[in-house]
């Protein structure tokens, strides 16, 4: 992986299609290791400060790399659920192309377990908490998507945003457990392993894409910008 403040990083092969990836900045759900899932939760004021330190961030590297912020890339998308707009908001400020925000970029639907933390999910549905704890890929969760149906989901829409832009950069806000897949995707690791890697709230990531090489990672986890940790609660709702 390769540091991204200098002005080299930014010239990517022509043929490549880049994705700036972002998870939304921090939720009170965050905090408490709830499921967020589908549920439209707004972020908390840690939250907007983060977004807004990746944007200067941003503006900074964009500066050394003698182009506007909207200059990094061409497009922006992400998932239609506040957190996560509200954070694409701020990241894109003026930029005169509008965000596309899709459903299909939201967090897996964790059903009739949403908004629980594990102990609540250990206590209302034993079982399949078991199966969310080991990464089983087509358990099914009552009224919620299956680990393998999400990851379909997911790959689809990326795939999708590679056929459509070609060779563009992408800034894409989403949802720990979007980008997860996405890197999964990139890195061909599968869906039962345990993650290895940081989904930290705001973090900047960097996945390019050429149709000869395929996926590569640039850039995972980078949290320079932020003043204080940013947590990675995601499997410490389960441990």
């Amino acid at each position: 992986m390769h540091s991204c403040e200098s002005a080299t990083f930014w010239n990517k092969p022509p043929h490549t299609t880049r994705f700036l990836l972002v998870r939304h900045g921090e939720t009170d759900w965050n905090k408490e290791k709830r499921f967020q899932g589908h549920t439209d939760i707004p972020l908390n004021a840690r939250g907007v400060e983060q977004a807004y330190l990746l944007r200067a961030r941003l503006e900074r590297i964009a500066h050394a790399a003698g182009v506007a912020i909207g200059g990094l890339y061409d497009l922006c998308t992400s998932s239609d659920l506040g957190r996560a707009l509200h954070t694409a908001q701020v990241l894109h400020g003026a930029h005169p192309e509008p965000i596309a925000a899709s459903p299909h970029l939201r967090e897996r639907h964790y059903g009739h377990l949403s908004g629980l933390t594990g102990d609540e999910m250990q206590a209302k549905s034993p079982l399949e908490f078991k199966a969310l704890r080991a990464r089983e890929p087509n358990a099914p969760i009552t009224g919620g998507e299956s680990l393998s149906h999400f990851y379909a989901r997911i790959s689809s829409q990326i795939n999708e945003l590679l056929g459509q832009h070609a060779g563009k950069t992408i800034l894409l806000v989403a949802h720990g457990g979007v980008l997860d897949c996405i890197y999964r995707q990139a890195t061909g690791e599968p869906l039962h392993t345990p993650r290895a890697w940081l989904l930290p709230n705001c973090a900047l990531n960097v996945v390019d894409h050429s149709h000869t090489t395929g996926f590569s990672v640039q850039l995972w986890g980078d949290v320079a910008h932020l003043l204080e940790d940013a947590g990675d609660e995601v499997d410490g709702r389960v441990a």
